[in-house]
């Protein structure tokens, strides 16, 4: 995954909530943790080949998945369209081979 710096806007504040209308603002808790949480699942992904464990997996993708719904409803994906496919892709990938250990354990059984 590429380095991280400065994805959200400087200001946020011109985000709107997609249900409501109102304005809501991403903070740099919310930044830090998103841009964590996204390493975390790229980095797992990356080395399950290696014998990563599978929860290792299933608890970056769910954090993840959790702080990428945040972002939405704070209408962060209207301004990063890249930031968003980047997402939905490295989710994908994690949920692609989530199935597929979980297909082969029921193979194997």
């Amino acid at each position: 995954m590429t380095k991280s710096a400065a994805r959200f806007p400087a200001d946020a504040s011109g985000h709107t909530n997609a249900q409501d209308g109102s304005a809501r603002t991403i903070s740099a808790i919310d930044e830090q943790a998103f841009i964590e949480a996204s390493e975390r699942l790229s980095l797992a992904l990356d080395q399950a080949a290696s014998g990563r464990t599978h929860d290792d997996i299933a608890v970056a993708r769910q954090r993840l998945r959790e702080l990428a719904v945040r972002l939405r409803d704070a209408g962060y994906w209207r301004n990063d369209k890249h930031g968003l496919r980047a997402t939905v892709s490295l989710l994908w990938q994690a949920d692609r081979y989530v199935s597929e250990m979980a297909l082969n354990r029921a193979k194997g059984e």
